[in-house]
């Protein structure tokens, strides 16, 4: 009879570990977007730009969410994830947002082959310093990039940038993303504004 009871007892934990086990909430995924606001049109005469490399900081080269916490703790999320790295989807996306806003310019996402290396007039190098929300849904896009021509002549000078949007909802996954493509949006735009000084 003890060993019977005891049987059962472990039966029912085994049931109730298993269960919790497949309780986990499923892995989300999510991509960047780019603000598709603009005429992706160029003009015959467009000149053309590579844009990047933008190194990222290792925290974010990773598949998943990382949100940061009070004073310098990053949680990372294992059920919300980036669809592409992270790095990819930046340079892809600023790529088309500048793309789209002038007309004279040409915009090539890195990494960019060696055809499209030997036509590009001006390269776009960078660092993204910061990249994150915090738990109030506050996300912060800090970057120091510079833009020089291809014989490596300066023609925006290097400086850092500071970009800061707030998710609808925070915790949301979904808001979180939308106010990290603002982000990249006024990004895009202060990248734009600084080329159609020098066009």
């Amino acid at each position: 009879m003890i060993v019977t009871a005891r049987t059962t007892l472990l039966c029912i934990l085994l049931a109730l570990a298993i269960g919790a086990c497949g309780s986990s909430p499923p892995v989300q995924y999510y991509a960047l977007s780019a603000s598709g606001g603009a005429d992706l049109a160029n003009s015959e005469d467009a000149r053309t730009m590579g844009l990047g490399p933008l190194r990222l900081p290792e925290y974010l080269n990773r598949t998943q969410f990382v949100t940061r916490s009070s004073g310098n703790e990053l949680q990372v999320d294992e059920f919300n994830r980036w669809a592409e790295p992270l790095g990819t989807s930046i340079h892809r996306i600023v790529a088309a947002d500048v793309d789209g806003l002038l007309d004279e310019l040409v915009v090539v996402a890195f990494p960019y082959g060696t055809v499209i290396r030997s036509i590009v007039d001006f390269r776009l190098h960078g660092d993204i310093i910061r990249f994150d929300a915090d738990q109030s849904g506050r996300v912060v896009l800090e970057v120091q990039w510079g833009i020089w021509s291809d014989d490596s002549v300066t023609v925006v000078r290097a400086h850092r940038s500071r970009y800061t949007t707030q998710a609808s909802r925070a915790g949301n996954p979904a808001a979180v993303v939308a106010a990290m493509n603002e982000a990249l949006s006024l990004f895009s735009q202060d990248i734009a504004d600084e080329m159609a000084s020098v066009l």
